[in-house]
């Protein structure tokens, strides 16, 4: 059984649903979030099984453990800045939770935890070459999550190294796709609207504003390679599409698709405004460690990423 942390978050749903529709046995954790979207609703009492868990408790997470067959973990349970979060809260959910995650997996043997860690460690970097593993990072942050990233990917490398866990760090570029809530993410801004008939109201933000985008399929069957592989040779891992995409490459792809679709998209008057903050990066990643160690390549260009994710917000 595969335990996702943070398993009813976007990432984790759709890497439930891909897992779980290949025969995996899955083990999702919910705590603030509780509702079981319909995506995975079906594999409910079959394959899948939800259990409540705050990470911030260490014996609660090792007695998860032990009552369940866990043979591999995800660690996607993070805390960011929405609502207002104090950064004690912050602090105790991603970094003392990834502690309490890695410590209840060395007690219980399991070799392989797959931590969820962000392009956003790169920030503070400013060239344009795409950005490689072993890349020096910068100790300033200007969030929540690239600062605790950074601790927890440190973490991931104390355990692998003081007890031969397979402590992997996967550095996750802008994933988009069904579940995705969030303006800094805007193709599933545009696709959301679109499949409603309703008009696309960017009007101040830059067409031209590119990030490294991955469908959230794409990013699922990357991630469930990492977990099938019989070993890993490395303990970061980057995962993204590869290339930059601009925003305005999904407007037009929704175009294409949905002809009548109202968009409006730096058309406004005045500065442009972007999703990027002053440290975020300007380049996408270099993926080549991961597709040479478990084959993975995307799929999902934007147009075909749009046009799924279409077919899926219309028919809910």
């Amino acid at each position: 059984m595969i335990l996702i942390t943070g398993g009813l978050g976007f990432l984790g749903c759709n890497l439930a649903r891909h897992l779980c529709a290949a025969g995996e046995r899955v083990l999702l954790t919910s705590n603030r979030n509780i509702e079981v979207p319909s995506m995975i609703a079906q594999f409910l009492g079959n394959n899948l099984k939800v259990t409540p868990l705050d990470i911030t408790a260490r014996e609660p997470v090792s007695r998860i453990l032990e009552e369940n067959d866990i043979r591999a973990i995800v660690h996607a349970a993070v805390r960011s800045e929405k609502g207002n979060t104090p950064l004690y809260q912050a602090m105790d959910v991603n970094v003392t939770g990834t502690i309490n995650v890695l410590e209840a997996a060395q007690r219980a043997g399991i070799k392989r935890v797959l931590f969820i860690s962000s392009e956003a460690v790169y920030q503070g970097m400013t060239q344009t070459a795409p950005f490689k593993e072993e890349e020096k990072l910068f100790i300033t942050s200007d969030r929540f999550v690239p600062g605790t990233k950074k601790a927890g990917e440190i973490l991931c490398l104390m355990y692998a190294q003081q007890h031969g866990m397979e402590a992997v760090s996967v550095r996750l570029t802008r994933v988009y796709g069904p579940l995705y809530k969030g303006i800094r993410n805007l193709p599933g801004h545009m696709v959301e609207k679109a499949a409603r008939n309703l008009p696309i109201e960017l009007g101040h933000y830059d067409p031209a504003e590119a990030h490294d985008f991955i469908y959230s399929k794409d990013a699922a069957r990357a991630l469930a390679l990492l977990l099938k592989a019989p070993s890993l040779r490395h303990r970061i891992y980057n995962l993204g599409y590869g290339q930059l995409t601009s925003v305005g490459a999904f407007a037009d792809a929704v175009k294409k698709l949905l002809p009548d679709a109202e968009i409006h998209l730096g058309d406004s008057p005045g500065p442009l405004i972007s999703t990027r903050t002053p440290m975020d990066i300007h380049a996408c990643v270099d993926i080549s460690r991961l597709s040479e160690e478990t084959g993975f390549a995307p799929t999902y260009d934007p147009y075909r990423g749009v046009e799924h994710y279409l077919e899926w917000a219309r028919s809910g």
